[in-house]
């Protein structure tokens, strides 16, 4: 009976050794060619890179070509090289830095007619497959060791393993050599850096000697593994015997261990012949080892945990009724088992990169870990604790999640991500660490913004525009965001100046003066009426740079800073129609109002302008035929030269420039059109004032950079 259960595991543990051959085999050698494709497509940071190499190599060339240069004038007393020569070198090598990979492709093209060929070439007698080894092998075992059947089965499972053990080790080779070609080829530039100098052009020798020797290596992958693949068909097909009528199954194993084995030498080989071939593979066995270990640490823990949860079965006998309760309070194994191990812990652990674990160690965690990378590569989301013990955990300690489960997982760990303008967002290249979450949003008509967030706690404020959100687990976060797409982050309140309003207004700027109310003019910019009647400008900081002109910052209840521009000064109403001499009633009531206005202006007044008081401009005329322009200081730089300054009734600053009388000749004009006295202008003196200087509008608040962001500094534990 025990020697049926154990034919049927043996038969069994072969059956899916041989599948797992079969599956594997002809895929590697198919997607590993001589071009560069898979290299391209799995490592896309080869080719993105690769212009930082080739600059690298130049400055690297024009270093070295200097250093020669310096040598060989430093007269007799060093080993120098001709000037002329090194520079015609080093030129040469200049441009064949910028043609490197082009080069290297030619070189791949040569190399790909004998490897398209070997793999192109008839496998005689057909196609194979790895599906007869284990009956063939229990055929001959069965003929070899007939008495004992255990001993058989044992060395048929024996035979199988080391078969495809040396099997899959020669399919990792072969890819790892491949790689190697693509290393090389992503690196060029830098050997041909070292050619244009005798000093460093055994270094290029020698590149060119491995890139020969590696391509040479790739060719013999194939014929290596399209010879082991013809003795599978050849010689399962007939029990391992040869035409000589010797041979058996055991004959044919060993060779074909052999073989495989030298394939995995023969960079060894290679080398001891002088080729410069790289080494690749030694560590191969010394990684499947520690996976040896980690399972045989599960089996351990396996067993421990057996004999835990034993024991608690036996102490739990007799007390089903309330054993919830019961265990909860005595503290036994499964109070303490879920207090500590938090929802989805072992996801959390399966996909966290560093920091510590959440979840049971030993074996049982490892089997934890398994599943849970399993539930993470279909869909599962972290919860928000599981995120929090990252993110809010010092960098030192906190590993770091990324990948499409923490985009998944982010909106879940900040609710506000899927709120509001933000929630149409989709969110990629998400990546959680110590108190830093970094992401990228995209928006449906495919605008992104760049979002990162910094534990308030870990964290000084942003220099940079900012808003503050709350996490799931309620800690705070300084958000940034920047982007084409940063509008849905740095939302402009939408009021539209009505009464009604003043209370949402009042919870979103706390510290805006009692009774503003505000209006929506465009995406940053908002229109504040206050309660004296004065009307000003909001501009949001993540849109504008901080203006010149007079303004107050006030903060938003998200944190966000808005610049509220000082209110122009009010002017009262004067009489427009009032002689220059300053007769008349209305002359009189402009000085009165005048004075009344400016209250700490002391020089006596004959008549006011007030035509361009709209542009925050004021003119007063004096008795001794001067003048006084008054510019209001929310509007005007102040001025260069001689001026004062004063305060209306109101509260607002002018900038006063004192005037001189003066004459000016201004063209007679009639019906629009210049007069003439035959070919003389008409002019007419005319009284003016001339001022010194004129101040300088402000300019309006210039526009923030969308892609400006600068990460803050971590605070000192």
């Amino acid at each position: 009976m025990l020697d049926w259960i154990f034919e049927g595991i043996a038969n069994w543990v072969a059956s899916i050794m041989t599948q797992i051959m079969d599956a594997i085999s002809g895929v590697f050698l198919g997607a590993l060619g001589t071009d560069m494709t898979a290299m391209e497509e799995y490592f896309p940071f080869a080719v993105s890179a690769y212009t930082i190499i080739q600059y690298t190599a130049w400055v690297l060339l024009f270093l070295i070509v200097v250093w020669q240069l310096f040598r060989a004038f430093s007269g007799p007393f060093s080993e120098t090289e001709n000037p002329l020569a090194l520079v015609a070198r080093g030129t040469i090598f200049a441009v064949l830095i910028g043609y490197a990979k082009p080069i290297f492709s030619l070189v791949l093209d040569i190399a790909r007619a004998p490897y398209t060929a070997l793999m192109d070439a008839s496998l005689d007698p057909g196609d194979f497959t790895f599906a007869g080894v284990e009956q063939a092998l229990t055929n001959g075992l069965a003929t070899l060791v007939s008495v004992v059947t255990v001993v058989g089965l044992i060395l048929l499972i024996i035979l199988m393993i080391a078969l495809a053990w040396n099997y899959f080790k020669l399919l990792l080779e072969a890819v790892e050599r491949y790689v190697l070609v693509g290393v090389l080829c992503y690196t060029s530039p830098l050997a041909y850096a070292m050619g244009a100098s005798k000093a460093t052009s055994r270094v290029f020798q020698s590149w060119c000697r491995m890139v020969g020797s590696q391509l040479l290596l790739l060719v013999l992958n194939v014929w290596f593994l399209r010879a082991f693949n013809s003795s599978v068909g050849q010689y399962i097909a007939n029990r391992g015997a040869l035409t000589t009528g010797q041979g058996n199954i055991f004959l044919w194993f060993f060779c074909a261990l052999a073989l495989l084995k030298i394939a995995q030498k023969c960079d060894s080989y290679l080398a001891a012949m002088g080729l410069s071939v790289a080494q690749t593979g030694s560590s191969m066995g010394m990684e499947m080892l520690m996976a040896a270990r980690t399972l045989t640490g599960f089996a351990k823990g396996g067993g421990n945990a057996a004999s835990v949860f034993g024991g608690a079965a036996k102490a739990g006998t007799g007390a089903a009724t309330g054993a919830a309760g019961g265990a909860a309070s005595s503290g036994g194994i499964l109070s303490g088992f879920l207090s500590r191990y938090k929802p989805n812990s072992f996801v959390r652990d399966a996909v966290v990169d560093g920091g510590s674990r959440m979840g049971a160690g030993g074996g049982v965690g490892f089997v934890g870990r398994v599943f849970g990378g399993m539930a993470a590569r279909n869909g599962a989301t972290l919860t928000p604790d599981s995120v929090a013990s990252v993110a809010t955990r010092p960098p030192n300690v906190s590993g770091t999640i990324a990948g499409e489960i923490a985009d998944r997982s982010l909106k879940g760990y900040l609710p506000h991500l899927g709120n509001g303008a933000a929630a149409n967002m989709t969110y990629s290249g998400t990546q959680i660490t110590g108190g830093r979450i970094t992401t990228t949003a995209t928006t449906q008509d495919g605008q992104q913004a760049k979002v990162d967030l910094y534990h308030a706690t870990q964290h000084e404020r942003p220099s940079t525009p900012y808003t503050v959100v709350t996490a799931a687990d309620g800690s705070q976060w300084y958000q940034v965001a920047s982007g084409n797409g940063m509008g849905a982050f740095y939302a402009t309140p939408v009021f539209t100046g009505d009464v009604s309003e003043a209370a949402q207004v009042a919870e979103a700027f706390p510290n805006a003066p009692e009774g503003t109310q505000l209006r929506q003019v465009e995406e940053g910019t908002m229109e504040a009426s206050y309660a004296n009647g004065s009307n000003s400008l909001w501009y949001s900081s993540a849109y504008f740079q901080e203006p010149d002109a007079p303004h107050e910052v006030i903060q938003g209840a998200d944190g966000l800073d808005w610049y509220a521009m000082t209110p122009a000064a009010a002017v009262p109403p004067f009489d427009p129609q009032t002689p220059a001499d300053g007769s008349g009633p209305a002359a009189q009531y402009n000085q009165a109002v005048f004075t009344q206005f400016m209250p700490g202006f002391d020089r006596p007044v004959v008549s006011v302008d007030s035509s361009r008081a709209g542009d925050g401009i004021l003119e007063v005329r004096h008795e001794d035929g001067g003048g006084t322009a008054f510019y209001d200081r929310t509007v005007f730089q102040p001025p260069r030269g001689d001026y004062r300054v004063y305060e209306d009734s109101a509260g607002s600053q002018w900038y006063a420039i004192p005037g001189t009388p003066a004459v000016e000749r201004r063209p007679v004009y009639e019906d629009g059109k210049a007069v003439y006295d035959g070919d003389t202008l008409r002019t007419v003196n005319v009284e003016t004032i001339r001022y010194k200087a004129t101040p300088t509008r402000y300019t309006e608040p210039q526009k923030r950079p969308v892609n400006e962001r600068k990460p803050p500094n971590r605070k000192k534990p």
